[in-house]
């Protein structure tokens, strides 16, 4: 579903905590994005030792685990490149709200390390750029999104992406008008009421991917 939103492409991961344990489940490096199946998906610890399927593991696997170990709150990670969102890491500019559903993604911080995070220092380092934040961008690579659940997750790619197109095609037509502190109170109080929205998001798109044969 990532794949076909183009949230994903060749390169990227996802992941998500098995519930209750220190176990991540993680896609393997090599094998592609679009036919990734439930048989593919690895299980690994949080010193990445695989302890289920047949590796290797993504290059940038400590990036995921990190964030894991500095956030218990957190149950699924996304490391993508959407070329819209990322673009905001090489301009003197700001991820602000441009649409009213990224309220939430306001004063998004990017973490300098343009480099592969394949350590376990690089991973830590970006855990703690993330801090609270559900979003951080990587400087000139591409995006880090941890949530509540695979649903969440994903409903959370989408919606930088979008904002982040938004932003870039109303820079083309005129001054940008952000939404303020107090439209972002406002909106924060509306969509708390829409607890059905994940599902409601995830439903949809899921309903596109099994029409294309792709799910």
């Amino acid at each position: 579903m990532l794949v076909m939103q183009e949230i994903m492409d060749y390169s990227g991961h996802v992941s998500a905590r098995i519930p209750g344990t220190d176990r991540i489940l993680i896609q393997p490096r090599d094998t592609s994005r679009a036919a990734l199946t439930a048989a593919d998906v690895l299980v690994v610890d949080l010193d990445g030792e695989l302890l289920e399927g047949e590796g290797p593991a993504p290059s940038e696997t400590a990036l995921h685990l990190w964030v894991y170990k500095a956030r218990p709150d957190v149950q699924s990670v996304c490391h993508g490149h959407p070329p819209m969102s990322t673009l905001f890491t090489v301009v003197d500019r700001p991820m602000v709200a441009a649409r009213n559903f990224a309220f939430r993604f306001r004063d998004v911080p990017i973490h300098a390390d343009t480099t592969h995070i394949r350590t376990d220092e690089q991973g830590k380092a970006v855990a703690k750029t993330l801090g609270k934040n559900s979003v951080c961008l990587l400087r000139g690579h591409g995006t880090v999104i941890a949530s509540s659940s695979v649903q969440e997750l994903f409903m959370d790619c989408i919606e930088l992406e979008e904002n982040a197109k938004s932003l870039a095609m109303a820079a083309t037509l005129g001054r940008l008008l952000p939404m303020t502190d107090q439209e972002t109170e406002e909106l924060r109080a509306s969509y708390g009421k829409n607890d059905y929205r994940i599902s409601k998001i995830w439903e949809h798109y899921l309903h596109k991917a099994t029409t294309a044969g792709l799910v």
